[in-house]
């Protein structure tokens, strides 16, 4: 698959990520209150921020094959820009953990989670020009 092809396929998972939300999530007050929906968005944006770090790992030798954990993709985004570790942290927790496993989506938190995860894909778009 073509490196734009996948970056796009990358910003797709997260624009999902969002019509689950505003489709389904149910948002009262702060928070989205549907877990389920909340659940499925989280799991969808977070593999989109993978899709875009998983091609720039392979553009540095980094295989594709193996599974790596969340200290992988850390150790590899620190060697090139901790700034950037700072945003794909805020993703892990939110979209990962917070919104993936507990199906907790406060609006404001959720919506920072995308500016992080809009920013990282675009950082490694750059890098893979």
């Amino acid at each position: 698959m073509k490196v734009k092809t996948l970056l796009e396929n990358a910003v797709r998972h997260l624009e999902n990520a969002r019509t689950i939300l505003k489709e389904k999530g149910k948002k009262e007050g702060r928070f989205y209150t549907d877990d389920k929906y909340v659940s499925l968005a989280g799991h969808a944006a977070y593999r989109g921020v993978l899709l875009a770090l998983n091609e720039l790992m392979k553009q540095h030798g980094i295989s594709k094959r193996t599974r790596k954990n969340v200290d992988d993709y850390r150790d590899f985004i620190a060697k090139q820009d901790r700034k950037m570790l700072n945003y794909f942290n805020a993703i892990y927790n939110i979209f990962h953990l917070d919104m993936g496993y507990d199906g907790i989506g406060e609006y404001k938190s959720v919506n920072s989670a995308f500016e992080c995860a809009e920013e990282l894909i675009e950082w490694v778009n750059k890098r893979l020009k």
